[in-house]
């Protein structure tokens, strides 16, 4: 599939892309290269297989989740580096210091 300058243009504007000239040639080269390598794909006929086919043997690697009885407010504060009574104190989202 071959792409014009001016779809490589309006795709770089929807993607608010500040891009040059040379960057805008280069990326219609590989932008062609991957858009032919999909075309490719798309003739490739997958007719006779099911929609969950699976290449590999895919097996659930997830423990059984078991409920256990839970650490408790003392145990989860033992090792942070700051509490206020119950809580964890932590800094604020834009400062670097802790807000104590």
């Amino acid at each position: 599939m071959t792409l014009s300058r001016a779809e490589v243009d309006h795709v770089a504007t929807l993607a608010r892309l500040g891009l040059s000239d040379a960057e805008k040639d280069r990326l219609l080269g590989e932008l062609e290269a991957i858009l032919g390598h999909i075309a490719r794909l798309q003739r490739v006929d997958t007719s006779t297989l099911a929609e969950t086919a699976q290449v590999g043997d895919l097996v659930n690697v997830m423990r059984v989740d078991v409920p256990e009885e839970p650490i408790g407010a003392a145990a989860a504060l033992r090792n942070a580096p700051a509490t206020d009574g119950g809580y964890f104190v932590v800094g604020a989202i834009q400062g670097t210091e802790l807000d104590t």
